[in-house]
């Protein structure tokens, strides 16, 4: 029943990052241009947003579960760090934000097309295996290793990517991408793994690499010299907070629970749900057409998923 419960919020969590599209191209494309929030604003607002909700959750949680024991209590128990947990969290924080920045850089900076970047950022599952193996004696079954390989395969069909024709590659849009699979994968290994802060309650450790993401996030702009574009209209409001709460605070807080009960290398091969929820977000609500090569990504992410599942009931 726990490995049941850990699937689900590891399919949770993938599927709803996958909703990302849905909240922010409305911001960043508006007919009005002076409407439109640039990239760099719309990741801070997220996250601040995001910290903030999770804030409330958190002290709201430990003062239902510590009623009665007074404030000073709810806030040691629910907030309250130890200089190394600090240090910890900011380090994965920087490795979980930086993710962001680099793939959009691959894009911009890099000039990779985006299926191709998406394809490759992909192989962070192959990374934390690994990792997973050589550093902390987890040992691949086949049916895992299936797994991954399907579900690399899913995503590069998802992701529209093609390696026909006189494409090459930009160095340093290549090392974008490759920093990518090392940061990610990186921080879904160091959710279950540095011991520090592995132990921690699910929905702290959320809120803390939500917080220091915002703050990165904040510097971002800062270093770059740009300003933070304002929120002025329902519209803003309505897609930031939306893309505060479901593809961040619960995809985040799901993804933690997950790689704590099923652990990094599992949650991590069920990461291929995100870019089947973003092709069917762009089928259902931005009017694009579901081709062959998409059709048969979805096949191969399906049984992917059900191979892990199906690892997980055997257990």
């Amino acid at each position: 029943m726990r490995n049941l419960r850990g699937l689900i919020m590891a399919i949770l969590s993938s599927a709803t990052f996958g909703l990302i599209p849905l909240f922010s191209i409305p911001l960043m494309e508006n007919a009005d241009k002076s409407l439109e929030i640039d990239l760099d604003s719309v990741c801070f607002y997220r996250f601040l947003f995001s910290a903030l909700l999770m804030g409330v959750i958190v002290f709201f949680s430990f003062a239902t579960k510590h009623k009665g024991e007074g404030m000073k209590k709810i806030l040691k128990e629910g907030f309250a760090l130890s200089g190394r947990q600090f240090a910890l969290l900011m380090l994965i924080s920087i490795f979980y934000a930086s993710t962001s920045i680099f793939l959009t850089a691959s894009y911009t900076i890099g000039e990779i097309p985006s299926g191709i970047a998406t394809t490759m950022h992909f192989l962070y599952p192959v990374f934390v295996t690994g990792v997973m193996i050589l550093f902390f004696g987890e040992k691949l079954t086949a049916t895992k290793a299936l797994a991954v390989v399907l579900a690399f395969g899913g995503v590069f069909f998802l992701s529209g990517a093609s390696l026909s024709g006189d494409f090459t590659l930009n160095p340093l849009g290549l090392l974008f991408v490759l920093v990518t699979i090392f940061t990610y994968g990186s921080y879904i290994i160091g959710v279950n793994n540095i011991k520090a802060i592995a132990s921690m309650n699910g929905m702290k450790l959320t809120f803390y690499v939500l917080a220091f993401s915002c703050m990165l996030f904040c510097c971002n702009i800062l270093v770059k010299g740009g300003t933070f574009a304002p929120l002025v209209t329902f519209h803003h409001w309505w897609n930031i907070l939306a893309l505060a709460f479901v593809p961040t605070l619960i995809s985040d807080l799901t993804l933690v629970y997950a790689i704590q009960i099923i652990g990094s290398t599992t949650t991590a091969i069920l990461g291929c749900m995100e870019p089947l929820t973003a092709v069917l977000v762009g089928i259902a609500v931005f009017g694009e057409k579901l081709n062959a090569s998409q059709g048969i990504g979805m096949v191969l992410v399906f049984i992917a998923v059900n191979l892990v599942i199906m690892s997980q009931k055997k257990k």
